[in-house]
């Protein structure tokens, strides 16, 4: 099965090291600019380990918007359905590392370039039912960008694709941070395999009603309900069964991306398994099956965390056997 990823592919601007000091003078810690967005490093994911991916997006006119076309390119996704636009810039992301690796964000995405897809651009992508689409919740962040998921949604479903949701909540994304948990449950209404982070749960739906939404998003149909909480054990969760698998203690240089690492590893693992949509169900249906993806999807995002950086950080086949 193929991996078609929507929604933004940005510049991550990584900070290094320590301020330069001069004298008594104010100084900011030096920043490397990085290819990455989360829906982009699930593409480059699923390509590294040898699986077939395609990114839908937009980039600006401009040198960032190039750069990441070239780096897509260079990791074999491709990039037929990522269009270029002079009505907005490409999306920046500066990320702050502290001791332990875990990041803070801060996001320049007014008027971004991946705000600017549209319907027709969309109505190009033969959603057919041997190929997953994945997205992010940063897809239902403003009203400029609804219409265009809900037609994609719309058309996978009429035309048999299956689809997964990562909540991969970023409130700065947000045109009113108050609209996101209802925009995300009526997305998952129409999603095959959520992905969320306990963090994400609590932040959205509070802490004493995080294990409830989930059986909600499991009687509306989801088929596979995946829980990640930093280090700590992942719990995978069906109408059926569910589980839990520790993850590896790491040594963590800067968790950027291990998330998208984690459900790309997942899904490129499914498409190794399954042949269409057709077969998902049935796929699904087996503790075996979920147990088994969800642990190489572990061993991805662990790589993940012991490097800097978001496309160079994504394993390979060989770098997960080791």
């Amino acid at each position: 099965m193929k991996i078609l990823c929507l929604g933004e592919v940005l510049i991550d601007m990584l900070s290094q090291g320590a301020a330069p000091k001069d004298g008594d003078i104010p100084a900011m810690k030096p920043f490397q600019p990085y290819a990455g967005g989360a829906p982009a490093n699930v593409a480059v994911a699923v390509s590294q380990l040898g699986g077939s991916s395609a990114m839908v997006s937009k980039v600006g006119d401009d040198t960032f918007g190039a750069f990441l076309k070239e780096m897509l390119e260079h990791y074999k996704v491709n990039t037929d359905f990522v269009w270029t636009t002079s009505q907005g810039n490409t999306a920046l992301a500066f990320v702050n590392l502290d001791e332990d690796g875990e990041r803070s964000f801060d996001f320049y995405v007014d008027n971004a370039a991946h705000k600017h897809i549209t319907e027709q651009d969309l109505s190009t992508i033969d959603c057919n039912k041997d190929a997953v689409l994945h997205f992010c919740s940063g897809s239902l962040a403003g009203p400029e960008l609804i219409p265009g998921t809900e037609f994609i949604l719309d058309k996978a479903r009429q035309e048999g694709m299956m689809a997964c949701l990562d909540i991969n909540y970023r409130p700065a994304f947000w045109d009113d941070t108050a609209n996101a948990p209802s925009r995300i449950d009526a997305a998952a209404k129409r999603v095959s395999i959520l992905k969320a982070s306990r963090e994400e749960l609590d932040q959205l739906y509070g802490a004493e009603n995080a294990d409830a939404k989930v059986q909600q998003w499991l009687e509306s149909g989801v088929k596979v309900v995946l829980v990640t909480d930093g280090g700590e054990p992942i719990h995978y969760i069906t109408t059926s069964f569910s589980g839990t698998l520790a993850s590896p203690k790491m040594d963590v240089k800067d968790t950027t991306a291990a998330g998208d690492s984690f459900i790309g590893g997942f899904l490129y693992y499914l498409s190794t398994k399954v042949n269409n949509a057709d077969e998902f169900d049935s796929w699904a249906s087996s503790f075996e099956n979920v147990s088994e993806a969800t642990e190489f999807a572990i061993r991805c995002g662990a790589f993940t965390v012991t490097q800097y950086g978001a496309f160079s950080a994504l394993p390979t086949q060989q770098d997960i056997a080791k």
